[in-house]
């Protein structure tokens, strides 16, 4: 199955991450722009992770929500700027031996592997409240680290902490809407020219409605998740597919599936 002849779809991922999209639907022959709505960078202040990683034997399980948690956590310990010793080793020998990871999907899921990693916990379901809701079940008397964004919401740490597990968290990357668009972008979607937006987080969805408000109504909508999907809904734009598996893959499905 391939998109009709001459689809437009314009990707909105930080541009560090947009190159599996890009590549996925170049090959199934659409037309692809670029317009990332949010750029990612380093969190306000190292000192807290520094803290943190310096004494990783306090924790029981460290968690990710996300392919930059994991990026931005394991550089800033393995490194250029690694803050421990000794080198030569893998971070699971050295740093992580009786600590549990847990992942929130598959993609952080392979993100750790890049590190040579195995996540000891991925639900079945990608999102924060199946994650949560698995972390629930082990979590009374441990301890949690938790590495996050600088926005994003908080149902991971609620929930840990009702279920008796005591969280501290960590800002790894700081999220910031890009606050003007390419030209090119702009006049393409005033002119209708934009068939799909794919929308991949509550985030930036956000950052859309903020770059293009109602103009958005001019392209169909391509959400990743339920949360996203609710997102969007309250910032008045229906999404029109969602993906049935919450990941880059089921949302190039969803919008090849669209008839």
């Amino acid at each position: 199955m391939r998109p009709p002849a001459g689809t437009r779809i314009l990707l909105t991922r930080p541009c560090d991450q947009v190159e599996e999209l890009k590549r996925r639907f170049t090959e199934l022959g659409a037309e692809v722009m670029i317009q990332p709505a949010i750029r990612i960078s380093d969190p306000p202040d190292w000192k807290p992770v520094d803290t943190a990683l310096e004494h990783l034997d306090r924790y029981d399980w460290l968690v990710f929500s996300s392919v930059n948690g994991v990026r931005d956590l394991l550089d800033r310990l393995c490194g250029p700027n690694k803050i421990s010793e000794p080198r030569g080793l893998s971070p699971r020998q050295v740093f992580f031996k009786y600590l549990k990871l847990a992942a929130i999907g598959p993609a952080t899921a392979e993100a750790l592997d890049r590190y040579h990693l195995r996540a000891d916990l991925v639900p079945k379901e990608y999102r924060a409240e199946s994650l949560a809701c698995e972390l629930a079940k082990v979590a009374a008397g441990r301890r949690f680290l938790l590495a996050r964004a600088s926005r994003g919401r908080d149902v991971l740490a609620e929930q840990i902490t009702s279920a008796g597990g005591v969280v501290e968290q960590i800002v790894v990357y700081s999220s910031t809407d890009v606050d003007r668009a390419e030209p090119d972008v702009t006049a393409a979607l005033l002119a209708g020219r934009i068939d799909w937006i794919t929308v991949t987080s509550s985030a930036i969805a956000g950052a859309l409605v903020g770059l293009f408000g109602e103009q958005l109504h001019r392209s169909k909508l391509a959400s990743i998740s339920p949360v996203t999907s609710g997102t969007l809904r309250r910032l008045g734009h229906q999404p029109a597919v969602e993906a049935a598996e919450y990941t880059v893959e089921g949302l190039v499905k969803a919008i090849l599936a669209h008839r």
